[in-house]
């Protein structure tokens, strides 16, 4: 009596049956993946992570942008406090040299006036050395003070026949006229005084004015 048939595969030897080359392993897609995933992680930062830069550039250029308009801002008001102060110091400056002068110059007209006559005489004679008339006009004062010098001084140059010392009363002490041939000098050491005091006094009356407007 049979009571099993056991049915054998002549074609098979029994041996287990062999690994496909083309099929990955578990071993193998479980490393596959995990290679994958932090690929993906990194890619994931780095692009965060240039995000990040690109914001901070943002940042960074909006922040100088305000920090120029600031800075801008601050040196156009320190550019107009500053010529304004510098009016108001010039104002100031002008004023005191205007007081000053006017408290000066009448000394030094009283003290200096003869003095200064002299030295621009002869200076003025030396120039005209040469010359066949020199005419030199003085106040009686300043020509009885400067007259025997001035004499000296054209022997001296070998002018002394062409030299004429004329009093003339119009003429205030420290002033001189003189005329020769190639030409002329017309000299006073108070004219010179009046004529600064004049242009202080308008120069200082600009500055008050601008400041005036200002207020």
């Amino acid at each position: 009596m049979i009571t099993a048939l056991k049915l054998r595969n002549f074609d098979d030897d029994g041996s287990a049956p062999s690994h496909d080359p083309n099929q990955l392993s578990s071993a193998e897609v479980a490393v596959l993946v995990a290679k994958a995933r932090e690929e993906g992680r990194i890619g994931g930062y780095l692009a965060g992570a240039e995000d990040g830069r690109s914001e901070m550039r943002r940042t960074m250029q909006a922040t100088q942008a305000e920090m120029l308009d600031s800075l801008t801002q601050q040196l156009a008001q320190l550019a107009a406090t500053s010529a304004a102060q510098q009016e108001a110091l010039v104002e100031q400056i002008v004023g005191f040299t205007l007081q000053t002068c006017e408290i000066v110059f009448p000394e030094l007209i009283e003290t200096m006036s003869v003095a200064r006559v002299k030295k621009t005489a002869l200076q003025s004679l030396k120039m005209a050395i040469g010359s066949s008339r020199i005419q030199v006009k003085l106040s009686p004062t300043t020509l009885a003070e400067i007259g025997p010098e001035l004499q000296a001084r054209a022997t001296y140059y070998r002018c002394a026949k062409a030299l004429e010392l004329q009093a003339d009363p119009d003429l205030a002490d420290g002033d001189a006229r003189m005329s020769w041939d190639h030409g002329s000098l017309d000299y006073g050491f108070r004219k010179i005084c009046d004529r600064l005091l004049a242009e202080l006094r308008e120069t200082h009356k600009r500055a008050v004015d601008a400041q005036i407007k200002k207020d």
